[in-house]
C-alpha cells in the first residue's frame, strides 16, 4: 500500500491543484492520502486522511490522534469543503498562487539568495547557520516579515533555513516589501553581498 502526504501539495500542485497524484496521474491508485487544513485549505488548523471505506473505518477505531483528540472547529470544516469547490469551479486562485512563487523565487535568486527548487508555494531561503535563521528572522520580523526559521532536528543538520509561504492573496506589491526586506538584511548579516544596480524587484533596495 501506498501512502502519500499532500500537505505542501494540495491545492496548489497540479492542473486542478489536486496535488503530486494528479500531477503525475496517479488518481485512484494511492491507498492513503493525507493533507492538512492549514494552508491552502484556509482553515488554519487540522489535517484530513482519504482512502477506501474500508481504510478509514479502520483509522477511525485505531487512529490515536482521531480517538484521542478534539474535533475542529465546524468553521475549519466549512473552510475546507468551501476550498474544495472553489477548486472545482476555477483555477484563478492556483494560477495567482504559481504567478506570486516564480516572481518571488526569481527576483530572491536575482538578489543573491540560495532558493530550494519547489513546486509548491513554500519557498525555502537556504542559510544553513541555525543561529542565523533565526536571527534573521527575527530582523526580518522588525522590518514587518514575518517568517520562520527552521533548523535541525526539524531539517537536516546544518540545512537550516527561512520558510517562506506565498500566497494568492498576497499582491506583487508585498512580495516587492518582502523581497526588499530580505535583501536589507541579507546584506546586514552577510548572507548576500551587496549589488549594483539592486535586487531587480522595482523595490528601490540596492
Amino acid at each position: 500500500m501506498i501512502m502519500v502526504d499532500e500537505s505542501h501539495s494540495a491545492g496548489v500542485v497540479g492542473k486542478t491543484g489536486r496535488g503530486v497524484t494528479e500531477q503525475f496521474n496517479l488518481k485512484g491508485k494511492i491507498e492513503i492520502i493525507t493533507g492538512t487544513l492549514g494552508k491552502a485549505f484556509g482553515g488554519a488548523i487540522g489535517g484530513f486522511t482519504t482512502g477506501k471505506k474500508e481504510i478509514i473505518d479502520m483509522l477511525r477505531q485505531r487512529s490515536r490522534p482521531y480517538l484521542f483528540s478534539n474535533s475542529i472547529p465546524p468553521m475549519v470544516a466549512a473552510a475546507g469543503i468551501k476550498m474544495i469547490d472553489m477548486m472545482s469551479e476555477t483555477n484563478e486562485l492556483q494560477d495567482k498562487l504559481h504567478e506570486n512563487t516564480a516572481y518571488f523565487v526569481e527576483k530572491m535568486l536575482a538578489a543573491g539568495f540560495d532558493i530550494k527548487p519547489t513546486q509548491s508555494a513554500i519557498c525555502a531561503v537556504m542559510l544553513y547557520d541555525a543561529k542565523l535563521s533565526q536571527e534573521m528572522a527575527a530582523r526580518l520580523l522588525d522590518e514587518g516579515i514575518y517568517v520562520i526559521g527552521f533548523y535541525y532536528p526539524v531539517v537536516p543538520k546544518d540545512k537550516a533555513r527561512i520558510r517562506v509561504q506565498i500566497s494568492a492573496a498576497h499582491e506583487r506589491a508585498h512580495l516587492d516589501k518582502c523581497i526588499a526586506a530580505f535583501t536589507k538584511v541579507g546584506k546586514e548579516l552577510g548572507v548576500i553581498k551587496k549589488q549594483e544596480g539592486g535586487c531587480g524587484c522595482g523595490c528601490g533596495c540596492n
